[in-house]
């Protein structure tokens, strides 16, 4: 006889557990009442992603994302660490429209 255990995450876990997929392009960035800063967005998924930048970007911040394909993209900061930023965006958007303008397809 086989026993399992089951145990749901929190919805958090369930929207993060979504795989990201890897890029490699520039973007525009821009912490809320802020000035744009220089940004390569490293991967995204519909509903996060993770950008490399030299600003200090604190978690619970909000930010806008100019996305190929996407355009403007309102996120909040989860997570920062080491010039990584990660975080979820307030709307999903479509990774594969993402890449493909960024011509990684």
């Amino acid at each position: 006889m086989l026993h399992a255990k089951i145990t749901l995450g929190t919805e958090l876990d369930l929207r993060r557990s979504e795989p990201r997929v890897e890029v490699a392009a520039e973007i525009g960035f821009r912490p809320l009442g802020h000035s744009a800063v220089e940004a390569r967005l490293m991967n995204i998924s519909s509903r996060g992603f993770m950008v490399e930048t030299h600003a200090h970007i604190r978690p619970g911040a909000r930010v806008w994302l100019a996305l190929p394909a996407a355009g403007r993209v309102n996120a909040l900061v989860l997570w920062s660490s080491g010039g990584r930023v990660g975080g979820e965006f307030a709307e999903p958007v479509d990774p594969l429209a993402v890449i493909e303008a960024v011509g990684l397809n």
